[in-house]
């Protein structure tokens, strides 16, 4: 499959130069740029090979946020999908996945407000037939302080299930799981009053991975459900707080996340292999600290980390046959208004399928001379640069 894949891509590339032979180039990830503000959270591949990402967005001068989703078709572009809103609060989604039957899943939370945003509550949305239906959770009885950060999906199409974690008031974890048409809150182990979960992933195994961060103890949060429910596992040691968990093509679990030293945020990669922990190394094509916000992997082993930098926007590193390297983004190109400045961004999520195609969601915030802010989606897509070629925006709908 992948070597047809890059055949394929090969050939394109030949025809479009003129030769037979590859050209000389590169890839690059390039900004998709936009004229809608949002945050984005989180993307997925739908069966169509569309994609689909959801977010919030936050009116200039207002409190509120309104969640928000776009689907990316080639025709198209990106183009919003309404969404309904709880009748009222302010509401942000986190992370999406789809599962076996082609049904997308959201999660995030709403409060009353962004200024005191004191007060979670878990929300979950299914998008089927081409529209969003929020969720029902009230079988689950009263859940206050819970923000739900990650989804997953498992399962087969015959006996699809979607499990979503996050914490309460980042004081503990929770964990629910829709199965048989419902929602139910699983049991998690008791670590205390100082941990949460950001991050949960299926393997080919079958086997559930979930991890976050656990105050007072080294090696962060890592849960593991081989279907017996779930267990604490010993994490890597370290003082860290684990923000992203996927599963390779072999289901081999990767752990991404940041150690606090002296002020600032370090990315680290493990992975386990053969029941211990190994540290993955990643070459550096610049300097500087960096840390990671979120990891995907498609069936056949192709990864990637992405996250930020403190200061400087966007960073990415991916799998190649020579192991993790970081890998380059396009010269900034957007412009801005003089009286506007516009932070780097983070990437929080990622949706991989194939060696040369992915899709990095996240976002930067907006500030204007009286300092009102907005967000600005960041959107990066994997491509191949050309030596001497020029960078410049890709622009797209809406």
């Amino acid at each position: 499959m992948r070597s047809a894949r890059i055949a394929a891509i090969l050939l394109v590339l030949a025809s479009a130069f003129g030769c037979s032979e590859k050209p000389a180039g590169f890839l690059v990830w390039k900004q998709d740029h936009m004229t809608l503000k949002t945050a984005l959270g989180d993307v997925a591949l739908l069966p169509s090979t569309e994609l689909i990402a959801v977010g919030h967005s936050i009116p200039e001068f207002s409190l509120i946020a309104h969640p928000i989703s776009l689907l990316y078709a080639t025709t198209t572009g990106w183009t919003p999908i309404p969404m309904p809103s709880p009748p009222s609060g302010s509401v942000a989604l986190h992370g999406v996945a789809v599962d076996a039957t082609g049904r997308a899943w959201a999660v995030g939370r709403t409060v009353s407000s962004e200024a005191e945003p004191f007060d979670p509550v878990p929300l979950a949305y299914r998008y089927e037939a081409g529209a969003w239906s929020q969720e029902s959770l009230a079988g689950l009885g009263p859940l206050p302080g819970l923000t739900l950060t990650g989804v997953a999906a498992g399962g087969s199409a015959a006996t699809p299930e979607v499990r979503a974690v996050g914490d309460v008031s980042g004081t503990s974890g929770m964990a629910l799981q829709w199965k048989s048409g419902a929602w139910s809150i699983m049991a998690v182990p008791n670590l205390g009053s100082d941990w949460t979960l950001h991050s949960v992933a299926y393997g080919i195994d079958g086997v559930w991975y979930a991890v976050g961060r656990r105050g007072g103890a080294s090696g962060g949060t890592v849960l593991i459900d081989r279907g017996q429910g779930w267990t604490e596992f010993a994490g890597p040691p370290m003082d860290v707080d684990w923000t992203a968990v996927a599963c390779d093509g072999r289901g081999m679990p990767y752990v991404a996340g940041n150690v606090a030293t002296a002020g600032e945020l370090h990315g680290v990669l493990c992975r386990l292999r053969h029941g211990e922990w190994e540290d993955v190394p990643i070459a550096r094509r610049t300097s500087g600290e960096f840390h990671f916000l979120g990891m995907g992997f498609d069936v056949e082993g192709n990864g990637w980390a992405v996250g930020g930098r403190a200061s400087s926007g966007p960073f990415l590193a991916g799998y190649t046959p020579h192991g993790w390297a970081e890998t380059p983004l396009e010269a900034e190109a957007e412009a801005h208004p003089d009286n506007e400045t516009v932070s780097g961004g983070d990437l929080t999520g990622i949706v991989v399928d194939g060696e040369l195609n992915a899709v990095s969601v996240g976002s930067a915030l907006e500030v204007g001379p009286e300092g009102e802010s907005e967000f600005q989606p960041r959107i990066f897509r994997l491509g191949f640069k050309r030596a001497n070629e020029v960078d410049g925006p890709t622009r797209v709908s809406p």
